[in-house]
């Protein structure tokens, strides 16, 4: 390994991991000092088939409305106010002891280790050594993942930021952006492409004020199939749905199941929230919505909605389940809830989320969902929850670039994925976020990667890091691991002296603890990206041919100052 020429920052200090765990029942919510709740709808939402032969080339490759802009209402998207976050924006400039890694905090013991194991890797780590050689030093470390693929995605659609995301089936990969999505072979060849809007028109009105945004995708290595979910939103009169479509078949060229589901209802409660940030997870039996609710401009809790896979794939009518007023250990509201994408056995098991809290703590929340189809049975799910000690975080900074003052906007530290893996009695979740950070010898804190393996069994972080290296910013990772266990994270990066790029590393099962290799480019930067608005979020997620490769998605910025996307597929 080229230790020499990696960023690994100390992970330092031990702290005693913090384990409230309580459950809920629907029954129980109500009077809970936990002050979450649960509930049901069984008003079934009709279906309707989406039949790509039916349309002609020009409703599948036109823009079908000139205005292609969030709603203009959805002015914040962050559990503060906007006043407050910028403050945030202002402070995270400057560098503090708080993220240093010698102060990092946690329980950093590894499961199967000793503390001498873990004293040693921590021992073999440097504070003062960049991830790799520099701008414009592409060349890979000796372990990291070798890239067997890239392609020239989804340019500028007029929406900013893309929210790009992808999937990889078993001879296509789907890549989506806000407003559409296109179908590609495994080599790169455009088949078809989507407006979001024409792909929902049968469950969604019919009318240019409704907005579709928020992509997500999924290949589902249970059923064999590609899953999309999307936010949509009407202003006058406000509603919200959550758009949830599922191929009916492994060929993503043919017909589709597509659902518009109320999102501003709990359960069966009417409310005047509206959905933002929409995030998918699945295991064998379930998917698994979070959502960011607001009222007007104001965040009112997190929300995690359950669905019966086996009345979507089949075209039936639906019901869900949903838990909403999320709320950490702690008793502050949780944000961005992120449901796991599960790789184990087939079987009935429980599901797992993971969250941060935002802005500047050191902790996480891990939450189980335990029978999740039990209203199906006549039963009620169970909802438990449990707050787990990390290194430090806090939100970033926004990023400097090559060739303008405009600065690139890193977001929030929010949780931007999670996977949870069951591989023999291992049983582990990974998950990042961006973060502040405040290098040694730096004159202004970065923003860097952060990441986390979490043991289940023991709610334990058993390595973590952050990543990165001075006067450069990482923005936006995402993770996947492959079914040996490795695992790669796909990012963009910017500098004074670098366009904004995209860039992947990864580590090898084995490798030392709380170690990322050298980082390798993807996608060299072609000019400084002028809107400032970047992200919000990329994609990653393993191959169906092959699930020792994961197929990614990320942004760059491009000639024009656009933004564009780029696909990407490794394997170690």
């Amino acid at each position: 390994m080229a230790t020499s020429k990696k960023k690994t920052t100390t992970v330092g200090k031990k702290a005693a991991t913090t384990k409230k765990t309580t459950k809920v029942s629907a029954t129980a919510a109500a009077k809970h000092d936990m002050k979450f709740a649960g509930g049901f709808s069984d008003a079934r939402q009709q279906p309707a088939s989406f039949d790509p032969q039916a349309l002609g080339p020009e409703n599948t490759f036109t823009l079908i409305n000139s205005d292609v802009l969030k709603p203009s209402w959805k002015a914040n998207k962050y559990p503060v106010s906007k006043a407050e976050y910028q403050e945030m924006l202002l402070a995270a400039e400057h560098p503090d002891n708080m993220t240093r890694s010698a102060q990092a905090s946690g329980d950093n013991s590894a499961v199967g280790d000793t503390d001498e194991d873990v004293q040693k890797a921590l021992a073999s780590s440097s504070d003062d050594l960049p991830e790799d050689e520099g701008p414009g030093a592409n060349g890979p470390a000796a372990l990291a993942p070798s890239v067997i693929s890239k392609f020239e995605s989804i340019p500028s659609t007029g929406w900013i930021p893309p929210d790009c995301v992808s999937a990889a089936g078993p001879s296509h990969v789907l890549v989506g952006v806000n407003s559409e999505f296109r179908i590609y072979t495994k080599t790169g060849s455009m088949q078809r492409r989507y407006q979001f809007n024409t792909f929902f028109s049968t469950v969604l009105p019919n009318s240019t004020t409704v907005k579709v945004f928020d992509p997500r995708m999924i290949w589902d290595h249970y059923s064999n199939r590609y899953v999309i979910i999307v936010a949509a939103t009407q202003s006058s009169p406000q509603k919200s749905w959550c758009g949830i479509a599922v191929s009916k078949t492994t060929d993503p060229m043919g017909s589709w199941w597509v659902y518009a589901l109320d999102a501003s209802k709990d359960g069966s409660n009417a409310t005047t929230n509206w959905m933002d940030y929409p995030m998918l997870g699945f295991d064998a039996q379930a998917f698994y919505i979070g959502m960011n609710q607001f009222k007007g401009n104001t965040f009112q809790y997190g929300k995690v909605r359950i669905l019966n896979k086996s009345e979507v794939y089949s075209g039936a009518p639906v019901k869900w389940y949903d838990f909403w007023n999320l709320k950490n250990p702690d008793g502050s509201l949780a944000f961005t809830v992120q449901p796991c994408c599960h790789y184990r056995g087939t079987g009935p098991g429980p599901a797992y989320m993971l969250n941060n809290h935002f802005g500047s703590n050191n902790k996480l929340t891990l939450w189980t969902i335990t029978n999740p189809l039990a209203h199906w049975s006549g039963g009620a799910p169970t909802l438990s929850r449990v707050s787990m000690a990390c290194r430090a975080y806090d939100v970033p900074p926004q990023g400097r670039q090559k060739g303008s003052t405009t600065r690139v906007a890193t977001n929030d530290n929010r949780i931007l994925n999670a996977i949870y893996q069951h591989a023999g009695s291992v049983k582990r979740i990974w998950a990042c976020h961006n973060s502040k950070i405040s290098w040694s010898g730096d004159s202004e804190a970065r923003s860097a990667v952060q990441w986390y393996e979490v043991d289940v069994p023991t709610a334990k972080v058993v390595q973590q890091n952050g990543y990165g290296q001075k006067g450069q910013y990482y923005m936006f990772p995402v993770i996947q691991t492959d079914m040996r266990c490795n695992a790669y994270v796909v990012f963009s990066r910017c500098s004074s002296s670098e366009y904004p790029c995209l860039r992947i590393t990864g580590r090898k099962i084995g490798a030392p603890l709380h170690d990322l290799e050298n980082s390798v480019l993807v996608k060299a930067g072609e000019s400084a990206h002028t809107s400032g608005r970047y992200g919000d979020y990329f994609g990653i997620g393993r191959d169906a041919s092959d699930a020792n490769r994961v197929y990614g998605v990320g942004q760059y910025a491009e000639s024009s100052g656009n933004w564009g996307t780029y696909v990407v597929s490794a394997k170690y």
